[in-house]
C-alpha cells in the first residue's frame, strides 16, 4: 500500500527508528481497515442498486404507440408499478412533419401520468391522470387548418385518460386508451405565404382531446 503524504510528513519527524516503525504499521493497518470498510459499503451499495433495478425491471413496460408510428410520429414510453393497483407512466412524443397537405405539424411532448387498475396493476381496465408539456416547433393549430398561418410557442396540458389493457402473453401486452383534457398554449403566429407574423405574444386554452393510442407493451425483467 502506498503510504500518503501527510503520513511520510510525520514520520520526518519522529528521530526514534521503532517509534517511526510502529507508528507506520500501526497508521497503516488503520487505513487498511478503512480500505476494507469503504469497499464493502460500495459493495452494498451496487448490490442494493442492482436488486432495486431488477425489481423495477420485473415491475415495467416499454411501450410504443402504433397508431402514432403509422402516422409517422415518433415515440416511446414506459410505465413502472407503484403499488399494488397503482402504476407511473411517462411518454415521449416528437412529430417531424414539416408540412401536411400545407399545414406544418412539428411538435414535441413529454406526459407523466398515473394510472390506477381496479383489477392490479397492467391487469385490464385502468382511469389516470396526466400533465404535460409540449413544444411548437411549429404547428398549425386546429382551429387554423388550412388558412394561410401557423404557429410557434409552447404550453401544457391536464386530463384525465380511460384505457384497456389485454395481455398477450407473459410478455406482450395491448393498451388501448384515449385522453381529453384542458390545454394551455401560448405562442407567436405567422403567415405561411410570408413568414411575416401576424400577432406577437398570445395565448389559448381550450378542451381537446389530447392523445389517442394502441401501444404494445413489452415487459422487462426475467420471467
Amino acid at each position: 500500500m502506498r503510504v500518503p503524504f501527510f503520513i511520510q510528513n510525520r514520520l520526518k519527524h519522529l528521530t526514534n527508528s521503532s517509534l517511526r516503525k510502529k507508528y507506520r504499521e500501526k497508521t497503516l493497518t488503520k487505513l487498511l481497515y478503512l480500505n476494507c470498510f469503504v469497499m464493502k459499503k460500495k459493495l452494498l451499495l451496487l448490490a442494493i442498486l442492482a436488486l432495486s433495478l431488477s425489481a423495477v425491471q420485473a415491475q415495467t413496460q416499454l411501450k410504443w404507440n402504433a397508431l402514432y408510428w403509422a402516422m409517422g410520429v415518433v415515440n416511446m414510453s414506459a410505465e413502472t408499478k407503484l403499488a399494488d393497483k397503482w402504476t407511473f407512466n411517462g411518454d415521449a412524443v416528437y412529430s417531424p412533419w414539416k408540412s401536411i397537405e400545407g399545414n406544418p405539424m412539428r411538435f414535441g411532448q413529454l406526459i407523466v401520468e398515473g394510472r390506477y387498475y381496479p383489477k392490479g396493476a397492467f391487469n385490464g381496465l385502468y382511469v389516470g391522470g396526466y400533465g404535460s408539456y409540449h413544444k411548437l416547433f411549429k404547428v398549425t393549430k386546429w382551429n387554423y387548418i388550412n388558412r394561410d398561418r401557423y404557429q410557434k410557442g409552447n404550453g401544457m396540458s391536464f386530463g384525465a385518460t380511460l384505457g384497456y389493457q389485454f395481455k398477450i402473453n407473459d410478455r406482450w401486452a395491448l393498451d388501448l386508451f384515449a385522453s381529453y383534457g384542458w390545454q394551455h398554449s401560448r405562442y407567436r403566429g405567422y403567415m405561411k405565404s410570408t413568414g411575416e407574423m401576424y400577432v406577437g405574444k398570445n395565448a389559448s386554452a381550450e378542451w381537446l382531446p389530447y392523445k389517442l393510442g394502441a401501444s404494445f407493451a413489452y415487459r422487462l425483467g426475467k420471467r
